[in-house]
């Protein structure tokens, strides 16, 4: 600071330094503002924070490194609603003042959003929320499951519009808390219980709308895998048209309202009884249009019926007349045949015996020959003896086999001897 000429001038830098120790000062805190323009550079993560709930708007810079921002469970993103905790800084060669921030959490509505999305993504990475998995509702229920507040205005909306739409339609209703703490169990409980009775065809689950913290109860995980593991169709009519929850995605159906919900789950009985007078009408007509076909056809198959059974007689008693015909000469002709192919087989009896004595003729006398020149007595005759035991029993061809004392008969051309062995 200089004097000139009674004045007291500051230099920038003097100022600055004054600033910055005054903010030295000033400790570490909390801050409750909003993000907006987030953006990241290099080490450093970059954001205004503001705050507009007074009658003027006010903003500061921040930052902070960006590996704390990327160990945040839950990033914020611009418009959250976040607690920041820090130092608020001067820098001197820009004469700005920032806030360094060293932890951030989200708050309030912006931490409820927080959780939905980051629920929503890992239900959707298991395909429940996938359009592929969602069934169809019955076209008439035996009966209804309402899951809802037994005091709200949803339970009488819905009740009023299923009995003005179908007045013959049951409803099983199961009272729940829609939100609060103990909500999301009371409400997976009934889900539960309705899903196990074995009539009831389709569940609703239905309220009024509300805050964002009036329907955390539908963005609950409990609540949200009990819809989608239940083995009955589940319409969700939670909040109204602009108020989504998880559990709206995970549901077989969302509908905006629990009337909407009672118009899809019932048809309006004018409506089936119109379909069911045209279904008759159409089903009279085509009954006698069938019925006209049929006869038409068979007249049709009985004349040409008639008309084949006439064809096939004239040709089968042509073809019956012409076998007659052919039979009858076939046993005229075996009949004149018969005496002359009686007379060949027998002489070609007659033929094949002669032959057959002749040869037999012809082999008994070379047999006999043959034996004539074979024979013992044929060859005594030549001067040959035959020398056999007395008995007769043995012919002796070898000297060797006597023995002295042995008596032999011995057969010549005119008779027989009898001699003793003497050595």
């Amino acid at each position: 600071m200089r004097e000139l000429g009674g004045r007291k001038v500051w230099s920038l830098s003097e100022i600055g330094a004054a600033v910055l120790r005054r903010l030295e000062d000033v400790p570490s805190v909390w801050l409750e503002a909003e993000i907006t323009n987030l953006a990241r550079r290099g080490q450093r993560v970059y954001f205004t924070l503001i705050d507009d709930s007074g009658e003027r708007r006010h903003q500061i810079d921040a930052s902070m490194n960006t590996a704390v921002f990327d160990r945040l469970v839950t990033k914020p993103g611009d418009g959250a609603l976040v607690h920041a905790y820090g130092r608020v800084e001067y820098w001197l060669q820009r004469s700005q003042v920032r806030f360094t921030v060293a932890r951030l959490e989200l708050t309030g509505d912006g931490l409820l959003r927080a959780r939905i999305e980051e629920l929503k993504l890992r239900l959707a990475a298991e395909g429940l929320t996938s359009d592929d998995r969602k069934r169809g509702l019955p076209y008439l229920p035996r009966r209804i499951g309402l899951v809802t507040s037994g005091e709200g205005a949803a339970r009488m909306d819905f009740l009023t519009n299923v009995t003005g739409r179908f007045p013959a339609a049951q409803v099983l209703v199961v009272h729940s808390l829609v939100q609060g703490e103990a909500a999301p169990a009371e409400l997976v409980r009934a889900i539960v219980y309705l899903d196990g009775v074995p009539d009831v065809d389709v569940i609703v689950i239905a309220r009024g709308g509300g805050s964002l913290e009036d329907l955390m109860a539908f963005n609950s995980e409990r609540v949200c895998r009990a819809v989608a593991h239940a083995d009955t169709p589940i319409v969700s009519a939670v909040g109204h048209e602009t108020d989504v929850t998880v559990c709206d995605l995970v549901a077989d159906l969302r509908v905006s309202t629990p009337t909407k919900a009672a118009e899809a789950v019932v048809p309006d009985a004018a409506d089936v009884a119109a379909r069911l007078t045209r279904a008759e009408r159409a089903l009279a007509r085509a009954l006698r249009e069938s019925t006209a076909r049929r006869r038409r056809h068979v007249q049709e198959l009985s004349t040409r019926l008639g008309g084949g059974l006439r064809a096939r007689g004239s040709v089968a008693r042509t073809h019956v007349t012409g076998l007659s015909g052919r039979l009858v000469a076939a046993v005229r002709g075996m009949q004149l045949r018969a005496p002359s192919e009686l007379q060949r087989r027998r002489l070609a009896l007659e033929r094949s015996t002669q032959v057959y004595l002749a040869d037999t003729r012809a082999r008994v006398e070379h047999l006999a020959a043959l034996h004539e020149v074979l024979s013992p007595a044929r060859t005594v005759s030549r001067g040959y003896a035959i020398v056999r035991s007395v008995d007769g029993t043995r012919v002796v061809t070898e000297a060797a086999t006597t023995h002295a004392g042995d008596e032999l008969s011995i057969q010549l051309r005119d008779g027989h001897i009898q001699v003793e062995v003497s050595g």
